[in-house]
């Protein structure tokens, strides 16, 4: 088969996210496919939603989502970027955080914290193990003051 067909063709199948190199070494094709970051999202799940030491992805939606500007690259330093990007988002809103948090979700919680997890390029959700360091308490959509024992 020609060469220059071959390499056409791979061209046009190529069309997608990831970019495509084709090198010939040898009378050798190799080619290599590298994957374009497609950005970050955080999310914000309840303790009752995930195990805490699984490694298993959340049940459900997150309480709070938000899709992110930008990409970060699929790297661990670029979870690390994307975590922080999260940070500098929720650390605005954090006073206001139990009326935002319970208004978001549609069901009651009781003494549940609420943990950052990240989605980068395409991978599943990622616990970052960070919470708000408190507990939450939401019925009807209204935040009350977790009962202490």
């Amino acid at each position: 088969m020609n060469l220059a067909f071959l390499l056409s063709i791979l061209y046009f199948l190529s069309a997608s996210a990831d970019q495509i190199k084709i090198k010939v070494l040898n009378d050798t094709l190799k080619i290599v496919t590298t994957e374009f970051p497609i950005g970050c999202a955080c999310g914000i799940f309840l303790s009752g939603q995930f195990k805490k030491d699984g490694k298993e992805s959340p049940k459900g939606e997150p309480a709070i989502f938000h899709d992110l500007p930008g990409a970060f690259s699929c790297t661990p330093t670029g979870n690390k970027l994307c975590t922080n990007k999260c940070l500098d988002t929720i650390i605005k809103h954090l006073p206001n955080s139990p009326k935002i948090l319970c208004n978001s979700i549609k069901y009651d919680c009781h003494k549940e914290r609420a943990y950052l997890f990240i989605k980068n390029c395409n991978s599943g959700w990622i616990n970052t193990n960070l919470s708000a360091g408190r507990e939450y308490c939401c019925k009807d959509g209204t935040p009350y003051k977790c009962p202490v024992y």
